[in-house]
C-alpha cells in the first residue's frame, strides 16, 4: 500500500445507531417498590399473597390478571399502585453505571430513547431527579399508548416518533415481554440480568426468551453496542 494512504482516517461503522431502554428493572432499581405498591393495594382488598404470587400474577400481563381475579376492580386497583409509585419517586435508585453508560453511548452518537409501562408523570419526575432526562431524545410512558408490552406497539411508536431505523436499533430490558415485543417490532434485543433482579426472575427461564444478547451490567451493554 502507498504510504500516503496512512494519512486517511477510516470511520468505524457500528451495527447499532439507537437504543430503546426499559425503565423499571433496567435503569431504575424499582421492582421492589412495585412489589410494595401491589402488596399494599392488595392488602386493602383483603389479599395477603406471598411475593412470588404477586410478581407472577400482577407484575406483567394485566389482561390475564383481570381474568384470574374478576372480583378486583382493576382500573381502581392499578390507579392506586401508580399513585404509590409516583409518591415514591424520591426513593428510586439507579443500577450501577447508569450515568457512565448512557454518557458513553451518547458520546458515540447513539440515539437513546426510553419506553416504559410506568406513567409519564413518574418518568418525567424521576428522570429530572436523577439527571437522566438530558440523555433521551424521546420517552414514552404507560399513558402515551393504547397497547403495552408484549405487544410491539410501544416500540413501533417510539421508532416512528424518534425516527429510528429498526435495523440498527436494539432494545434492552429485564423482562421476557421486552424480548417478545422487540421480536414483533423486528428489532434486536438484550436481556438485562443484574444480580439485584434475581429475586424477581428465574434467569434460566428468562434466557429461554432467546434475546439477541444478554448482559449482567450496563457497562457491558454500552461496550456491546459500541463495539458490535
Amino acid at each position: 500500500m502507498n504510504a500516503k494512504h496512512n494519512k486517511y482516517c477510516y470511520t468505524k461503522f457500528m451495527k447499532y445507531s439507537s437504543v430503546i431502554f426499559d425503565w423499571d428493572g433496567t435503569l431504575g432499581m424499582t421492582l421492589h417498590l412495585w412489589l410494595e405498591a401491589y402488596k399494599g393495594e392488595l392488602k386493602k382488598l383483603g389479599y395477603n399473597f406471598p411475593d412470588e404470587v404477586v410478581i407472577a400474577d400482577f407484575f406483567y400481563e394485566h389482561k390475564k390478571t383481570t381474568i384470574k381475579y374478576p372480583n378486583i376492580d382493576f382500573d381502581a386497583f392499578i390507579a392506586g399502585v401508580r399513585t404509590y409509585m409516583i409518591s415514591h419517586v424520591p426513593h428510586m435508585k439507579l443500577y450501577p453505571e447508569v450515568h457512565a453508560s448512557l454518557e458513553k453511548l451518547q458520546k458515540n452518537n447513539i440515539t437513546l430513547t426510553l419506553v416504559s409501562s410506568s406513567p409519564r408523570k413518574l418518568l418525567e419526575e424521576v428522570l429530572e431527579l436523577t439527571d437522566l432526562a438530558k440523555f433521551f431524545k424521546v420517552i414514552s410512558g404507560f399513558d402515551d399508548i393504547m397497547k403495552h408490552k408484549p405487544d410491539p406497539e410501544p416500540f413501533l411508536n417510539i421508532i416512528e416518533i424518534a425516527k429510528l431505523n429498526p435495523k440498527t436499533t436494539i432494545v434492552i430490558g429485564d423482562s421476557p415481554h421486552d424480548v417478545t415485543a422487540a421480536k414483533a417490532a423486528h428489532v434486536d434485543s438484550c436481556l438485562f440480568l443484574p444480580q439485584e433482579n434475581k429475586i424477581f426472575y428465574d434467569f434460566n427461564k428468562l434466557k429461554e426468551s432467546n434475546s439477541t444478547y444478554s448482559v449482567e451490567n450496563l457497562k457491558d451493554f454500552a461496550d456491546l453496542v459500541i463495539n458490535t
